[in-house]
C-alpha cells in the first residue's frame, strides 16, 4: 500500500509527517472530494489489505531481517530514484539542489556501495528535499484538483496523479523486465518501508473520530508543506 493507510511511498518519512500534521495543524480549508463514495471504498479496501496482508508480512520480515539490513535496502531504493529528484529540481529551477543530487548519487553509488550506505549524507552532510512532479506542478501554482484515493497507492489528488504518471517514466525499476520482476521489486520495497512504520497508521486511526477524513486532511496538508520546501 502507499499513501492511504499510512502510506508506503518512496518518501519513507511520510507516515511521521502525516501524524505530525494530524496532531499539530489547525482546521484546514474544505477539500474538494466529489468522488467521496469511490474514495471511501478504496480507503476501506486499502485498510483491509494493510491489516490482512501487508502488515503481517512486514512484521514477519522485520522479525527476521536485522535493522541495519533493512536500512541499507531503504537507502538503496532511495538512491535508485535519483532521476525523479534530479529532474524535478531542474524543473523547479533549483539548480544548486540538482547539482547536490548528482553529488549525492555519485558518492552513494560508489563509496556507498550502490546506495546501501548514505555516505554523502552522513560523511559529507549533503542533503536535498525529496522532490516529485506533483510538487513541481504545485510550485507553479497548479492546484490539487479533486481528492482521489488510489487502489493500493492510497491518498492522492488529480495533480499528484498526473505527477505519478510523469515520475513513473523516470523511475528505473519500472523498466525492469519481465513485468512480474518489476512488480516484485516494488512489492519488496513496500514491505521493507512498512517495516519501519508498523503502528503509525494504527495510532492515527485510534486518535481520529473519522480516520478517512483525518488521513485526507493530513495528506493535503503534508503535500502543501512539501511544496513550500
Amino acid at each position: 500500500m502507499a499513501k492511504s493507510t499510512l502510506s508506503i511511498t518512496k518518501d519513507d518519512e511520510l507516515d511521521k509527517e502525516l501524524l505530525k500534521d494530524f496532531d499539530d495543524s489547525p482546521e484546514s480549508e474544505p477539500i474538494f472530494d466529489p468522488l467521496y463514495h469511490f474514495n471511501y471504498l478504496m480507503y476501506s479496501v486499502n485498510d483491509f489489505l494493510y491489516f490482512q496482508a501487508i502488515k503481517p508480512i512486514a512484521k514477519g520480515y522485520k522479525t527476521i531481517m536485522p535493522a541495519p539490513v533493512r536500512k541499507g535496502v531503504r537507502n538503496f531504493f532511495h538512491n535508485l530514484v535519483f532521476p525523479v529528484r534530479f529532474a524535478n529540481n531542474i524543473l523547479q529551477g533549483e539548480i544548486k539542489d540538482a547539482g547536490t543530487e548528482i553529488g549525492i548519487f555519485l558518492i552513494n553509488s560508489t563509496i556507498g556501495a550502490l546506495g546501501f550506505a548514505q555516505v554523502a549524507q552522513n560523511k559529507f552532510d549533503l542533503h536535498t528535499a525529496n522532490e516529485d512532479l506533483g510538487q513541481t506542478l504545485g510550485s507553479y501554482s497548479i492546484g490539487n484538483g479533486f481528492y482521489l484515493v488510489l487502489p493500493i497507492l492510497g491518498p492522492s489528488t488529480l495533480r499528484d496523479v498526473v505527477g505519478l504518471v510523469g515520475d513513473y517514466f523516470l523511475t528505473p525499476v519500472n523498466y525492469v523486465e519481465p513485468w512480474a520482476l518489476s512488480a516484485g521489486i516494488k512489492a519488496y520495497d513496500t514491505i521493507n518501508t512498512v517495516s519501519f512504520h508498523i503502528g503509525d497508521y494504527e495510532a492515527l486511526k485510534a486518535a481520529a473520530l473519522n480516520p478517512y477524513a483525518a488521513i485526507r486532511n493530513a495528506y493535503i496538508q503534508n503535500r502543501k508543506e512539501k511544496i513550500k520546501e
